[in-house]
């Protein structure tokens, strides 16, 4: 077993495997604090993806990018968008996910997790308008009224874990 020691915790190749998920998605790997490569499912242009299979929130993190005011909104947002899918391949504890997610302030680790999330959320949103399912511009009447949606202060209630873990990284 390889296990990397860093200011986060130990969490080694092999946690990697025992919270692998069977319905393991692949698709792009982004190394996390850890040091350890994590696999966010990517979609593609053949595939129903998580916009059919992942539920109601996976809609609700897309649109909360594309309606980000503000560098730090969209920061947010991808964030959110990259808990979300780490999810779906993996099943880790709130306190795991704080410590994969958790970088030393302006680390050069963090500033590379940070241009890999957005560029998956870039994937992601591409493939949603390249397969007709999210217009080029979506129109929103009412601005970051639904649940879940990033907002200054950070993510309303949304699906329990997932969703303080974001908002615990968002006040760091």
């Amino acid at each position: 077993m390889i296990t990397i020691t860093t200011p986060t915790g130990n969490i080694g190749r092999r946690l990697i495997e025992r919270r692998r998920r069977s319905r393991f998605q692949p698709g792009t790997p982004i190394c996390l604090a850890n040091d350890q490569e994590w696999t966010f499912p990517a979609p593609t242009t053949d595939s129903e993806f998580a916009f059919e299979s992942a539920g109601a929130e996976y809609p609700g993190l897309i649109r909360a990018m594309m309606e980000a005011e503000d560098q730090s909104e969209r920061r947010l947002a991808e964030l959110a968008l990259a808990i979300f899918l780490i999810g779906l391949n993996y099943q880790l504890s709130s306190t795991e996910l704080a410590n994969l997610f958790t970088f030393q302030p302006r680390s050069q680790e963090l500033a590379d997790s940070q241009h890999a999330f957005e560029s998956l959320t870039r994937d992601h949103i591409h493939s949603l308008v390249k397969r007709g399912k999210l217009p080029l511009q979506a129109p929103i009447p009412q601005r970051r009224k639904a649940a879940g949606w990033p907002s200054r202060s950070g993510l309303a209630s949304q699906s329990g874990a997932d969703v303080q873990v974001v908002a615990e990284l968002a006040k760091r």
